[in-house]
């Protein structure tokens, strides 16, 4: 269990390289049995370049898991300062820093 936690978030965070926008708040992934699923959360509308990098860092992740494994995207929208924990997955791997004492994302 602990080889495919350490594995899945090594992966997530090196395709995630170049590919996080001033947009993303977090990034978060699971799996269960074969099933790895990603879930990008952004602040305002993910723009069209959001959905294509979030399809990039999938694609790169489905590269370090061969079949039978299959990765999924979930592209979500939760503005901040709402709470990013109720809809997170099981392992963080991108969190914006975020100034609850300014009100504003840093």
């Amino acid at each position: 269990m602990h080889d495919i936690q350490a594995k899945l978030l090594l992966s997530v965070q090196r395709a995630l390289l170049g590919a996080v926008s001033s947009r993303l708040r977090a990034v978060t992934c699971r799996w269960e049995g074969v099933g790895i699923t990603l879930r990008f959360v952004f602040d305002g509308e993910p723009a069209d370049l959001d959905f294509e990098d979030a399809g990039i860092v999938a694609a790169e992740v489905a590269a370090d898991f061969p079949a039978p494994w299959t990765v999924d995207e979930d592209i979500a929208r939760l503005d901040y300062p709402d709470d990013l924990r109720p809809g997170a997955l099981a392992l963080w791997a991108f969190r914006r820093k975020e100034s609850a004492m300014t009100g504003n994302p840093r």
